[in-house]
């Protein structure tokens, strides 16, 4: 898996302050990564990866698997992680009635509060993740927002070339970044198999 980094309002030191094995952590978990041919197969494998490392989800994604893939070699069921999670740190806001929910999220020293978006959709979702980003930043509750997109979704699904037209892209992304101006840290990962 080959990933490209932005860092918007931060820096892998930044980073690093939240908690010290959080970069090494998220890269190797989507270094981890297979090619598949479906963007629910990502974001069912993304899934599996996250909770396996204690972060909690917003909803299981359609067209996940009851099991893990073996080659991730975990051991959590489905049920044990759904006991333990607690969805509420994935929430955008605690005081707009927005219903807007992180993917993932995860506390580090009880305070730090970092969320993630995998968005392997449309440009206008990537656009409602960043402003979730900085409503929870806004509310003081955001220390770090995560944005995991693919790279080149053209070349990632070339077999699917007319249903891929306006996806969110590591490019768009990041000159979207720049042009709104928000001023919350982000962490953009882009994904390239």
């Amino acid at each position: 898996m080959k990933l490209e980094f932005y860092y918007y309002n931060c820096s892998p030191e930044y980073i690093n302050t939240i908690d010290p094995d959080l970069h090494a952590e998220i890269v190797a978990i989507i270094n981890l990564l297979p090619k598949r041919q479906k963007q629910s197969e990502i974001n069912a494998d993304l899934f599996w990866l996250l909770t396996n490392k204690n972060w909690y989800y917003d909803t299981v994604p359609q067209g996940y698997s009851r099991k893990p893939q073996e080659e991730f070699q975990i051991q959590r069921s489905l049920q044990e992680i759904r006991e333990w999670n607690d969805r509420s740190l994935c929430t955008t806001s605690s005081t707009l009635d927005t219903r807007w929910h992180a993917d993932f999220a995860k506390t580090f020293d009880g305070l730090k509060l970092v969320q993630i978006e995998a968005q392997f959709g449309k440009v206008e979702a990537m656009f409602k993740d960043f402003f979730g980003f900085r409503i929870a930043y806004a509310e003081r509750r955001l220390s770090l927002g995560i944005m995991i997109v693919l790279s080149d979704p053209m070349s990632y699904f070339a077999h699917r070339k007319s249903a891929i037209g306006g996806m969110a892209s590591f490019h768009v992304a990041k000159d979207t970044l720049n042009v709104i101006g928000l001023d919350c840290p982000i962490w953009l990962v882009g994904v390239t198999p």
